[in-house]
C-alpha cells in the first residue's frame, strides 16, 4: 500500500524501509518484494488506464495552464519515450506521470508491459543495494554511530564557530 500511494516521490522509502526491514531480520525478502513490485504494478496500471478513459475529458478542459503543462509533459514525453518508458522510476514524479501519458497518448498495452519491465528494473537496484548496505550498515553500526557523532560534533563546532564570527560582525 505504501509503494502504490508514496513511491516515485523522490526518494522510494517504502523499498528502502523494506529492505532495512529484511537487513534486521524483520521482514522476510521474498514477499516484501512481490509486495512492493505488486503496489508499483497497481499504480502503474491503474494511471495508465485513467490516462486513457480521461483524455476527452482533459481534451475539452479551457484551462489554458492545465493544457500548456499537458502539452509540454507530452512533448517531453514523445520525445525521449523509448528510454523514458523503461527507466521513467529512476526520475522523481515522472514515474508517477509517465503511465499517465502512456495511457493519455493512446499508447497500446505493449508500452505497459514495458513500464512494469522497468518497475521491476527499479524496484531490483533499489531492493539489493540497499539489501546490501543495511547488512553493511548492521555489521558495523559501532564504527559508523562513532563516526557519525566525530561528524556532528565537527560541523557543529564549525558552525558554532562561524555563527560566534558572525554576531560579532554584526
Amino acid at each position: 500500500m505504501t509503494t502504490f500511494l508514496f513511491d516515485n516521490s523522490g526518494t522510494p522509502l517504502p523499498i528502502l524501509a523494506a529492505s532495512t526491514l529484511i537487513s534486521a531480520g524483520k521482514m522476510q525478502a521474498g514477499p516484501a518484494f512481490f509486495a512492493i513490485y505488486l503496489g508499483l504494478l497497481s499504480w502503474d496500471s491503474l494511471t495508465f488506464f485513467a490516462g486513457k478513459m480521461l483524455k476527452p475529458f482533459f481534451s475539452r478542459l479551457n484551462w489554458k495552464v492545465f493544457q500548456k503543462i499537458l502539452r509540454e509533459f507530452s512533448n517531453v514525453y514523445i520525445s525521449s519515450e523509448k528510454i523514458l518508458i523503461l527507466f521513467c522510476k529512476f526520475v522523481p514524479w515522472v514515474g508517477k506521470a509517465t503511465p499517465f501519458l502512456a495511457g493519455y497518448m493512446e499508447r497500446p498495452f505493449r508500452t505497459l508491459l514495458v513500464i512494469w519491465a522497468g518497475d521491476l528494473i527499479y524496484e531490483s537496484v533499489f531492493f539489493f543495494t540497499t539489501l546490501t548496505a543495511g547488512r553493511v550498515f548492521l555489521e558495523f553500526s559501532k564504527i559508523l554511530g562513532i563516526a557519525l557523532f566525530a561528524v556532528l560534533m565537527v560541523v557543529y563546532f564549525l558552525w558554532k564557530r562561524k555563527m560566534r564570527k558572525f554576531i560579532e560582525k554584526h
